[in-house]
């Protein structure tokens, strides 16, 4: 049996969407990846990109995840890069539809081809079958547990009890361990927007689940950094989940302000949900908040985010002493980072020797 896709802490993962091309426009894409799509990473952008995250903080960056569109489209381009990140030390792992596993020989030839790339993930679901077979992914997932090569199958639904979606799901439990199974979930957002008849089930509660996908930036060919892969991806880039751009800054000071953000860490430590608790001991109301996407943090994010007025609240909150310090000892507790409990101190004591 195939290994499993180890989580990674903060920073340890920088994400590069390579291309928006793909093979196939599916109607959730909330990239709105496709065939005509042209924009990517130059391949001299890319090569120093990574050669600037592999000197941030002395190597703190330890793995490289290639997403997009698709990156098997390029690949001759992405057997380039994941050699040399991992001559420089990264780990590889790359998101793909599996257009390219049209048989089991195939499939182990392509990724036998590519010894650099260190994981995978596969994602299809109702959407992506309409182009391309179920086959493929078998085909796919037995290549890498042949080659011993770590991967999971990510699936995307609009409701987690649809019979379309419980009968893929098992079928994808057949071959794949419960634990190297992901579901999303389906938003109307990005080539979304124009889907109709979405079945989500509607909480007047959010989700109280921590964030993952926080921990590992995205960056983008127009060389805009996001905090995750999320819906936040659509929105205008003045919330707090837009890190920066590596045109205009350079990559280290991006992550470097990263690793302060309290609304952030808040996100990755307690869940989007704290902000909205937490806002009320700080006499802080978030509009746009009455009904959720049951148990789907990323509906929560999106929610307060969407909301203009909410971006004034929340720069309002992230700079009051008492929600940074909560914010630093929750990242502590729950998430072992201690960096944001050393700052608090080491301000302080700054701050006690100016008294002086």
């Amino acid at each position: 049996m195939g290994k499993n896709i180890a989580e990674l802490p903060f920073l340890k993962n920088l994400g590069l969407m390579l291309t928006y091309r793909c093979p196939v426009a599916c109607p959730h894409c909330i990239v709105e990846a496709g065939p005509a799509r042209t924009e990517e990473f130059a391949l001299d952008q890319a090569l120093s990109l990574i050669a600037k995250a592999e000197k941030y903080r002395n190597h703190h960056i330890r793995g490289l995840a290639f997403t997009g569109g698709e990156p098997f489209l390029d690949r001759s381009k992405l057997e380039i890069l994941a050699n040399y990140g991992r001559e420089h030390g990264f780990i590889i792992s790359v998101v793909s539809n599996a257009f390219w596993a049209s048989t089991k020989e195939k499939a182990f030839e392509i990724l036998t081809s590519l010894p650099a790339v260190g994981a995978i993930s596969f994602s299809t679901d109702r959407h992506h079958l309409k182009s391309i077979p179920f086959g493929h992914i078998k085909n796919a997932v037995w290549a890498a547990q042949e080659l011993d090569l770590p991967f999971n199958v990510a699936l995307c639904t609009d409701n987690e009890e649809d019979s379309e979606f419980t009968d893929l799901l098992a079928e994808v439990a057949n071959f794949v361990p419960k634990d190297g199974i992901r579901v999303a979930f389906v938003f109307p957002l990005g080539r979304g927007r124009a889907m109709r008849g979405l079945r989500h089930k509607i909480s007047p509660k959010p989700s109280k689940a921590a964030c993952s996908m926080a921990s590992s930036p995205v960056v983008f060919p127009d060389g805009s950094v996001i905090a995750c892969i999320g819906p936040v991806l659509t929105l205008p880039k003045n919330h707090p989940l837009y890190l920066g751009n590596i045109f205009q800054e350079d990559l280290a000071v991006i992550l470097d302000r990263a690793e302060e953000n309290p609304v952030l860490h808040a996100i990755r430590a307690i869940g989007p949900w704290s902000l909205l608790e937490w806002g009320k001991d700080f006499d802080f109301s978030f509009n746009n908040t009455d009904n959720f996407i049951e148990n789907c943090a990323c509906d929560v994010c999106f929610k307060i985010f969407s909301h203009l007025p909410n971006l004034d609240k929340l720069k309002d909150l992230a700079i009051k002493p008492e929600f940074q310090e909560r914010v630093a000892y929750a990242r502590a507790y729950y998430l072992n980072e201690t960096c944001m409990v050393k700052s608090l101190k080491m301000n302080r004591e700054s701050s006690f020797m100016a008294f002086l």
